[in-house]
């Protein structure tokens, strides 16, 4: 090597002296010419040669290529003597080491040290040359047997090249174009190949534009060389970089707003194509889906710039966007602000946001646009330019009249948006102050800026609103803010300074507004009533109508109107608080007077209302209750409150925590009331309720509080409590179950709502307490929606190891619900075996359950129970009491006696004693139950001694005595037991007693431990009980009709007399917790033991408490098929669910639950079941409504216009654009509903709707897409062109115009589906099969293969079904061409397998944007069906991948898949619209197949193996039918349908691993290639489409061994250019 190194450095030397000698001569020939020539003289000829614009054009010479140049060069004998001697040289080195790569490298180095001098280079480079070069007239190339590694060799050679120099960069580029060309090339690892690109395109692109021949020579000699790393090498190779490399890289080097150089532009136009065909494929034709709250799941919140293929489609992206086509932050804010999302979800947003100015002003920005949005709705719903008659001039009264509008509907809208500002303005969002340095989301005067600039025409346009008052109003809530409009703050400044934010905000006045016919002075003087608040700041009052003239006009009449209002409220109200009635039912007009009151002033009008509330008490009887527990105040309607200033309801809700709520030692008054005032009174607590329901973004700080407050104290309910704590939780708590669990559902505190309860479920000593904790649990479980409950129950820092240790009947209500959950959510979003490991924890024996049961459980619920049952694990009843025992204890001892022989003879001490151990606690219900049915009756003597030893037990155990005297009793009563007796009625009677009338058992209790579902245990006989205890039973049949004679309002924010109700059927039907209702009963004043302190019942009862039973007892009769028995029920009870916290959830979640129940079939159950609900709180179709009142109604109302009314509902309750603004004024304000957020309460309606009516699922999705697909009204045949877009039928007179849904109407369709049961989805698969191997527009845009007469159809078909294997396309290099217009075409495609245009027009608007094909008459039905699929998958869970993966898996079966069956598609031939195209020859044939019944499939399909040739007709024709995949069309559709799922696929495990569906996807690429012959031809430009996406697919599914493995496998059954361009999947 040194003596080579020698050699080469005295050869170059050689030539650098002979270049000099050379040159200097050169340069004096020419310096003595200039100066007889040039009149100037050599020293400004110097200068002008230095500015070369002077400079005369060289002379033109004959241009040659490269190879000819060299030829010339090595000619010379110099030159041809130099090379000689070091290919020489080299040689020698290479033999001697026996290896070409390192004097290769060695050769190359010095090449890049000599760049500076041109002749060293020159030979260094024709020496490389000849080196690669086989046919040189050196043929080194020849000689060196051993392979060369040229990676490091190509990044020296383009590092340091100069695009300038001409002859170095064509030399180059030919000797790398040589290298590649060789057979036995290396192959270029594919970062090195487009790094090397990435060079060339940088250098070439600094080209001047003006550029010359020679430049542009070397700009076509860089991009051959790019197009052969693109191209194939040869047959056994793979090429050294796929086009999707380059793109991936492109867009980094060359950004959007790079300029191109004209060069490069037709490679960029293609490489363009490339990548908006590729982003066809990976984004939908409608990503526009709204992100429904709390229903959401993980994968919705994910931004597409999020993706890691954000860079490469950023233009796409950002053009989609534009267009309305994708989601952005601003649209997904405006979405959850639209819905009242919890806060929690608004966080979790804000943490994804990009930390630039852009980012942060999402938020903002999407607040102003749901402002724009209310007021625009305002303003439809108002007559603003209908003035009405008003004189300003006549001196304002005392006691003003309010100008109020006929209807103010739209006040819920502006309560709503003030609560939300007041939250994202006034609030210090801590979790996000590393994004927002100031701490807050939103300012004030950014706020203001926004309003203003609504208002305001721009360049662009007129302005987006009319100047109005409500955008005052809004801005109003805000001003009572201390950091906005407190001392020193923002607006004390403003006002005594420039004024500017107080110029914008008069500038939003609109004085028109209030003189027309729906004026409105809340809104209307809410400018007035801001400067009345900030007087105290304004500079120069006397001089503010100079300053701002639109105020002389409107402040003097007006500004009296506010003085006045503030006289009467303190003349009226403030001063008359000792009538408890002044506030109570106030008309619309006093509500508005007390509502400016409050905005005019902050904190007078809270502190009149808290006093109101809780007055001061000063000795005088009617201040107290009856009860004499707390202090009587007024009651505040909801009406009222609702009017109120943001403020004032935060300062009216702070007064009663700190005062009520707040303290330690219990509520604090004012004066000194008797000493058993220690509760909250109801009234106040229903005020809080009012409150919160009002402003649930904003309080959400006060709520979590609350929150803490009781998990705390749960915390001490192991220990010995005050009674303080006991207090405060029963109140607590009874707010909690009985009004705040309804809207708690759809908030993030509800998913953890057993954490705050889980030790005083075990730790309660107060058996009243208890019951409320036991009630909030059932309660907490029933409202249980997503699987963030199922993660909040796997709680790793759970200090007890079962959730439910002591109660199993709240285990199986867990169980239940995580059933349900798990059922109607899928199980794709909850973590892997999370649900196995909550089944263990819920309960410390194992859970049995019967197969009636389990036949409804999902199915890892259902395996976990079967498998459990199969390893072995005991199945019988945990800690049942025998016959024997009982036996032994009544005959055996003497324990019993007391309870035997009359009272007074034997005293209780030893059976106090025996049940004082807890051991001994099982039994005495099952003895005490022997000894009721030995002496047929209870005998009431001995129920003072049972009460003695009942008081022993712990509360937490009540539950399971129940249960274990329930299955004693059972047993006694089974057939299977030798004993039993036929004891039935009698045993009905005892616990009718013991339950109602001595109150020593719960009814709660012992109706769960009779449908305990647990297979050893009498189910039958359990079922019979609870039937003669509910419908039978008069006990509770007398109270629930005592109940409804109260006239209990259904509305319970409407219901301000609930207490005195309450009060009224206690007194008619009193609650005891501590089994003394024998002793009061009978009149005994000295119980002994003593009754525990009595709790305050503001909302307790049994009758509420017992809906949450009720809901069990109706799952049951299901699951046994009792249908007559629910009809029953359900119409006897149906008044109580009245008053069920979530009616309509309890409805949908059972309609879909118990979906493939065929007790559900019967018409007489599903109408029973919808009567549930209250009509004039939901609603629902009139047509269903009539149906369910009707008996007798026809179902022939339940059309494709009623499944087509659910989808438009639906979406109108989606898009926030609607602003979800009632249409019957009678349904309650959106607050106070059961779900207040619009596009949940649709979804809601819409299931029910769907599942209520009498239609099959098979019409039902038949219709939907009659919907979707946009059907005719008619049967109408489309002959419908790319362009022109109208079809026209069959026959003419029947011809309609189209109706192609909009977008989201798409979107609600396909979020209808995905909460739809499992059968529905099934149904769903079933079309998208149906319709991707049948469609007839996809076949229309297919590339056609070539085909002759149908005798070689025939043939074919034959041969393809005996399994012979056609001849592969045609060879070659299959170089991939860059025409002009951006198509690729070959010239090995016959004609017969042209494209047309009509074709590539079709394929243009399968895969683009829906709403640009709506718009534009190219509306097909590949792509709406797209856009379809896409809305449901993207609102289902992970689950749905596994179905998509089956139907992967089926069409890579090829003829051996089965006909599609079962499908409606099939039957939409010529009756929903089709571009169609002059060139259809796939459905020609299939027509002319049709017409010769013996002819084979004309694709000539392979696959089915059969050892004999097919002669049979029949099994031709169904091969016809079969329609596999079998098209480059349907195949791109296939890619259309999976690229937007690749970075879901990404994260699920299928078939073992997540890279299984990448290996199915090209299994079925292999097998639609084999069977296309033309078409599989290199250049087709679908294929091209295919090949991109395989590799970007790829480029994001991480590689392991086994999948690379079987990519391998495949890769070696494909075409050999196939293999050339897919060589680097593996």
């Amino acid at each position: 090597m040194q003596a080579f190194t020698a050699q080469l450095d005295a050869v170059l030397n050689e030539i650098d002296v002979k270049d000099v000698l050379r040159k200097n001569g050169d340069d004096m020939e020419r310096h003595q010419l200039s100066s007889k020539t040039n009149p100037f003289g050599a020293a400004t000829l110097g200068r002008l040669e230095h500015n070369s614009i002077f400079q005369a054009p060289a002379p033109k010479k004959r241009r040659l290529n490269p190879t000819t140049t060299w030829a010339k060069y090595l000619a010379g004998s110099e030159n041809s003597k130099c090379l000689s001697a070091l290919a020489a040289e080299f040689l020698k080195v290479c033999k001697s080491m026996d290896s070409v790569n390192e004097p290769l490298a060695t050769l190359f180095q010095i090449y890049h040290n000599s760049l500076q001098s041109p002749p060293r280079s020159a030979l260094l480079l024709a020496l490389l040359y000849n080196i690669f070069h086989p046919s040189s007239t050196l043929p080194l190339y020849d000689r060196i047997k051993s392979p060369i590694s040229l990676s490091k060799s190509f990044i020296q050679l383009t590092q340091y090249l100069d695009v300038s120099n001409q002859f170095q960069w064509t030399g180059t580029m030919a000797l790398i174009l040589r290298c590649l060309q060789q057979p036995d090339c290396e192959t270029i690892p594919s970062e090195t190949s487009v790094a090397i690109m990435m060079s060339i395109l940088k250098k070439i692109n600094v080209l001047p534009l003006n550029c010359n021949h020679d430049q542009k020579e070397c700009a076509s000699k860089g991009l051959e060389v790019i197009q052969a790393f693109l191209e194939i090498p040869s047959a056994a190779k793979t090429a050294h970089a796929t086009y999707y490399d380059l793109l991936r890289e492109i867009s980094q080097v060359f950004p959007p707003g790079v300029v191109i150089h004209w060069t490069l532009e037709r490679l960029m136009d293609h490489l363009q194509e490339r990548r908006q065909n590729l982003a066809f494929l990976v984004m939908p034709p409608d990503a526009s889906w709204p992100l429904i709250s709390q229903i959401n799941r993980q994968h919705e919140f994910t931004n597409l710039t999020q993706r890691p293929s954000h860079l490469l489609f950023a233009p796409d992206y950002e053009k989609g966007i534009k267009d309305g086509q994708m989601t952005t932050y601003v649209s997904l804010f405006g979405d959850l602000l639209y819905q009242r999302a919890p806060s929690d979800e608004i966080f979790f947003m804000i943490r994804q946001l990009p930390h630039n100015a852009k980012g942060v002003s999402a938020l903002r920005e999407s607040l102003v646009i749901k402002t724009r949005d209310v007021v625009r709705c305002c303003q439809r719903h108002s007559r603003f330019h209908e003035p009405r008659q008003t004189d300003m001039h006549p001196p304002v009264t005392a006691n003003p009249d309010m100008v109020i509008p006929d209807n103010i509907d739209f006040m819920e809208l502006l309560i709503e948006l003030s609560d939300q500002l007041y939250a994202f303005v006034g609030s210090e969002l801590s979790q996000i102050s590393n994004i927002y340095p100031t701490g807050y989301s939103v300012l004030y005067e950014d706020l203001i800026v926004d309003y203003h600039a609504l208002i305001t025409p721009s360049d662009k346009g007129p302005a987006e609103l009319e100047r109005d008052n409500t955008l005052i109003y809004l801005l109003l809530q805000l001003i009572h803010i201390e950091k906005v409009g407190g001392k020193d703050k923002l607006l004390a400044q403003d006002y005594a300074g420039d004024e500017h934010l107080f110029r914008l905000l008069i500038a939003l006045y609109n004085e028109d507004q209030v003189n027309s016919k729906d004026g409105f002075y809340l809104r209307d003087l809410a400018l007035q009533c801001a400067i009345s608040h900030q007087q105290i700041y304004i500079r120069d009052r006397s001089m503010m109508k100079l300053r701002h003239p639109k105020l002389a006009v409107i402040w003097p009449y007006y500004s009296q109107i506010c003085y006045n209002v503030q006289s009467y409220f303190l003349t009226k109200y403030k001063n008359n608080l000792q009538d408890l009635t002044c506030l109570t039912n106030l008309p619309t007009q006093e509500n508005v007077k007390v509502a400016m009151e409050s905005q005019i002033r902050q904190h007078i009008v809270a502190g009149t209302l808290f006093i109101y509330l809780v007055p001061n008490y000063q000795g005088k009887e009617p201040e107290l209750d009856a009860s004499g527990m707390f202090l009587k105040g007024g009651t505040l309607s909801h009406k009222l409150l609702d009017m109120l200033n943001i403020d004032t309801k935060h300062r009216l809700l702070g007064l009663i925590y700190k005062m009520m709520l707040d303290g330690e030692q219990g509520p604090r008054f004012h004066g000194d009331p008797p000493p058993q005032v220690k509760f909250v009174s109801p009234y106040v607590i229903d005020v809080v309720y009012k409150l919160l329901s009002s402003t649930p973004c904003s309080v959400e700080p006060v709520i979590k509080v609350l929150f803490d407050k009781l998990r705390r104290y749960d915390r001490k309910s192991i220990q010995d409590v005050p009674m303080e704590t006991t207090r405060w939780q029963f109140t607590v708590l009874q707010l909690l179950n009985f009004r705040l669990i309804r809207p708690l559902k759809f908030t993030a505190t509800c998913a953890h709502l057993l954490h705050y309860m889980k030790f005083a479920l075990s730790g309660t000593k107060h058996r009243a307490l208890h019951n409320l904790v036991e009630a909030c649990n059932h309660s907490a479980l029933s409202i249980q929606t997503s699987h963030k409950f199922l993660r909040s129950l796997v709680d790793n820092k759970r200090e007890r190891p079962f959730w439910f240790e002591e109660s199993e009947a709240l285990a199986r209500r867990a169980v239940m619900t995580i059933a349900r959950v798990v059922k109607l959510r899928g199980q794709g979003d909850a973590p892997q075996g999370i649900i196995a490991e909550i089944l263990q924890i819920l309960h410390k024996h194992p859970i049995v359950w019967t197969e009636e049961i389990m036949a409804f459980f999902p199915e890892p619920v259902r395996d976990f129970y079967r498998n459990r049952d199969q390893s072995g694990v005991a199945n019988g009843i945990p800690g049942a009491v025998t016959e024997g025992e009982v036996s032994t204890l009544l005959e055996g001892t003497s324990i019993h006696n007391v309870l035997l022989v009359p009272k007074g003879t034997e005293p209780n001490t030893y059976i106090l004693s025996h049940y004082s151990d807890m051991a001994n606690h099982p039994f005495f219900l099952c003895v005490f139950w022997e000894i009721i049915i030995i002496h047929q009756q209870i005998s009431e003597t001995m129920l003072e001694d049972v009460r003695a030893v009942m008081l022993q037990f712990p509360p937490s155990h009540m539950s399971t005595y129940t249960q274990q005297l329930i299955d004693y009793a059972l047993w006694k009563l089974d057939p299977k037991n030798p004993s039993a007796t036929d004891a039935f009625d009698l045993v009905v009677r005892v616990f009718e007693d013991l339950v109602w009338k001595y109150q020593l058992l719960s009814i709660e209790h012992v109706l769960q431990a009779l449908m305990t579902g647990h297979p050893a245990r009498s189910g039958d006989l359990g079922l019979k009980i609870v039937i003669q205890m509910t419908i039978h039973s008069s006990e509770l049949s007398n109270r629930i009709a005592h109940w409804n004679s109260l006239g209990f309002n259904p509305r319970s924010w409407e219901e301000d007399a609930y207490y005195e109700k309450l009060q009224s059927y206690l007194a008619r039907y009193p609650e005891y917790f501590s089994f003394e209702a024998h002793e009061v009963r009978t009149g005994n004043t000295n119980i002994v033991p003593p009754v525990e302190t009595p709790l305050l019942v503001s909302y307790n009862n049994v009758l509420i408490r017992l809906v949450n039973i009720f809901d069990m007892i109706i799952g049951r009769f299901i699951e046994y098929q009792m249908t007559d028995t629910l009809i029953t029920f359900l119409d006897q009870f149906g008044s109580m669910y009245l008053y069920h916290s979530t009616p309509m959830g309890f409805v949908r979640d059972t309609l879909l639950y118990y979906y493939e129940s065929p007790t559900l079939r019967d018409p007489r159950v599903i109408k029973a079941l919808v009567k549930l609900l209250d009509f004039k709180q939901v609603e629902l179709s009139p047509v269903l409504i009539d149906y369910i009142q009707d008996a007798n109604r026809s179902e022939e109302p339940f059309d494709e216009h009623y499944v087509h009314e659910i989808c438009r509902k639906l979406a109108v309750s989606m898009d926030p654009k609607e602003c979800g603004m009632k249409t019957d004024s009678s349904m309650p304000e959106r607050q106070y509903r059961e779900i207040s957020n619009p596009a949940a309460q649709g979804l809601y309606i819409a299931v029910i709707e769907a599942l209520s009516a009498p239609i099959p699922r098979e019409r039902f999705m038949e219709q939907l897409l009659s919907l979707v697909l946009a059907k005719r009204p008619g049967s109408v045949a489309s002959a419908a062109t790319p362009s022109a877009g109208s079809g026209v039928g069959s026959n003419g007179a029947n011809s309609t115009s189209r109706v192609v849904p909009e977008a989201r109407v798409i979107h609600a369709a396909g979020l209808l589906v995905s909460a739809l049961p499992k059968e529905f989805m099934d149904q769903f698969f079933v079309e998208v099969d149906s319709f991707t191997r049948t469609d007839e527009t996809l076949l229309q845009a297919s590339t056609p293969s070539e085909k002759s007469t149908a005798a070689s159809r025939l043939a074919s078909a034959t041969a393809a079904y005996n399994g012979a294997k056609e001849a592969g396309a045609p060879g070659g290099s299959g170089g991939i061409k860059a025409e002009s217009n951006g198509r690729h075409h070959d010239t090995s495609v016959s004609s017969t397998g042209k494209r047309t245009t009509a074709q590539d027009m079709l394929l243009s608007s399968l895969f683009s944007s829906y709403t640009f094909n709506r718009h534009n008459f190219r509306s097909n039905l590949p792509n709406s069906f797209l856009t379809f699929f896409h809305a449901v998958v993207h609102y289902s869970s992970a689950d749905i991948l596994l179905r998509v993966m089956k139907c992967l898996e089926n069409w890579r079966q090829g003829t051996c898949l089965p006909p599609p069956e079962g499908s409606s598609v099939l039957n939409y031939n010529n009756k929903l619209i089709r571009i169609n195209s002059q060139y259809d020859s796939l459905r020609d044939e299939e027509i002319e197949e049709g017409n010769h019944g013996d002819e084979g499939d004309e694709t000539g399909e392979n696959g089915g193996a059969t050892a004999a040739p097919v002669t049979d007709p029949n099994m031709l024709k169904k091969m016809v039918k079969n329609r596999s995949i079998r098209t480059d069309t349907q195949l791109l559709f296939i890619c259309a349908l999976i690229g937007p799922l690749t970075h879901r696929f990404e994260k699920v495990q299928i078939g073992g691993t997540t890279g299984h569906f990448f290996v199915v996807l090209v299994e079925l690429f292999t097998m639609v290639t084999d069977m296309i012959e033309v078409a599989a031809a290199p250049g087709l430009c679908t294929l091209e489409r295919v090949i991109d996406f395989i590799h970007h697919v790829r480029a994001h599914i991480p590689k392991d061994p086994d999948t690379s493995a079987r990519l391998a496998l495949l890769l070696k059954g494909m075409r050999p250019w196939l293999q050339g361009r897919l060589g680097s999947i593996v």
